[in-house]
């Protein structure tokens, strides 16, 4: 059966044969709304994302800041076989960075009793009085101390020794040298010398044949002799930049370089205290030093040590460390609310300009081992 030809001609009108200009604004604007949505969420997750990887770089620093300290201060007062404890009480101390004292028998095995030496910064606003090693509250150089955060000298030997024979007597380096012979003349079975040459104690020996031994009666004291170590002087503090004006807290150190025997150049010639920056975004450091008094090895006391005396120095057997570390880059539309502790230097609460930055604050106590070792009863 036909259909009519009028129906044809309805059926054909009917069909679709593209958008209206509603249906094409409707559908863009919907397709907006997608980007949009789309784009803010790949916008959001790139901020939160950012914002995790500065707080993972600013708690790693801190742990590593911590790790650093504390892997140096378990070796502070290591003098190899040398213990530097006598009966006489210290009562003269002198800048970490005085290389002539280092030099100086009389001052140098007193440096030594003292295997820590602080300097404080009594609050989070305080600068230090006199700060040592040409360290300056000025800004704009390397050696530029923040406000608020103490100085810490720590002393030891370097634990490789040298061969006497292999240093060169202009070395310039500050030794050490412990005499392994019991028949040493004198008293003398310890030196500390800038000069190889001048530190002749002789090693040990039990056989008739050898560099110290008696026979018939006779001393015989021959060459080769004892080993030398390098006395090390290591300075923390806390600087406001890396590199001036950058603005990044950072934990630098001072430490005392000397020339090789087979590098004479190292050091640029000579024995100098070099500036290396450690971590970056550490704001604030304060030390507390446990004090043991009466020689049981236990901390009686723990004190900023504004002013500790050479016989208290010596005394030191731990440290608390506090540190605070902070992003080195600002948080968009963030304010910090914390207060931070700094243990007996008060707490601290950031605000104006330094509102903006994320912290996270550390604390950590930790032995000496070296010097409280020897304190030890078997």
């Amino acid at each position: 059966m036909m259909m009519p030809a009028y129906l044809n001609s309805c059926a054909c009108h009917s069909r679709q044969r593209g958008l209206s200009l509603i249906e094409l604004m409707v559908s863009t604007t919907i397709g907006l709304l997608l980007l949009v949505s789309l784009s803010s969420m790949f916008i959001n997750q790139n901020r939160a994302r950012t914002e995790l990887d500065k707080s993972n770089r600013m708690i790693d620093n801190g742990r590593y800041a911590l790790e650093l300290l504390s892997s140096n201060l378990s070796l502070a007062g290591f003098y190899g076989r040398y213990d530097p404890r006598t009966t006489t009480a210290l009562t003269q101390q002198f800048d970490p960075c005085n290389l002539v004292a280092m030099a100086t028998p009389a001052q140098s095995f007193d440096l030594m009793r003292m295997h820590i030496q602080g300097f404080n910064a009594a609050t989070t606003a305080s600068q230090i009085a006199s700060p040592p090693c040409t360290l300056t509250y000025t800004p704009g150089t390397e050696k530029t101390v923040k406000p608020g955060s103490d100085i810490l000298a720590m002393r030891r030997v370097n634990t490789n020794i040298v061969f006497a024979q292999n240093v060169a007597p202009t070395n310039g380096a500050v030794y050490l040298q412990i005499s392994g012979c019991e028949f040493e003349p004198g008293s003398t079975r310890y030196l500390m010398s800038a000069n190889p040459a001048s530190m002749m104690l002789h090693q040990k020996n039990d056989t008739t044949v050898g560099n110290c031994y008696r026979s018939g009666g006779a001393l015989f004291l021959t060459p080769p002799y004892e080993s030398l170590w390098t006395f090390m002087t290591e300075v923390y503090f806390v600087s406001p930049d890396n590199n001036p004006g950058d603005g990044i807290p950072t934990l630098k150190r001072l430490e005392l370089c000397s020339p090789l025997s087979d590098a004479p150049n190292y050091c640029g010639g000579t024995t100098q205290f070099f500036t290396t920056p450690l971590v970056e975004g550490v704001e604030f450091m304060q030390v507390e030093y446990g004090i043991d008094s009466n020689g049981d090895n236990v901390p009686e006391t723990f004190d900023q040590c504004s002013a500790c005396t050479p016989q208290q120095w010596a005394d030191v057997v731990s440290v608390k460390l506090h540190l605070i570390t902070r992003n080195n880059e600002q948080t968009r539309g963030y304010t910090d609310p914390n207060t931070y502790s700094l243990g007996l230097a008060g707490n601290y609460t950031p605000t104006g300009a330094n509102a903006p930055f994320k912290r996270h604050a550390y604390t950590q106590h930790i032995r000496l081992t070296n010097p409280s070792g020897r304190r030890e009863t078997p």
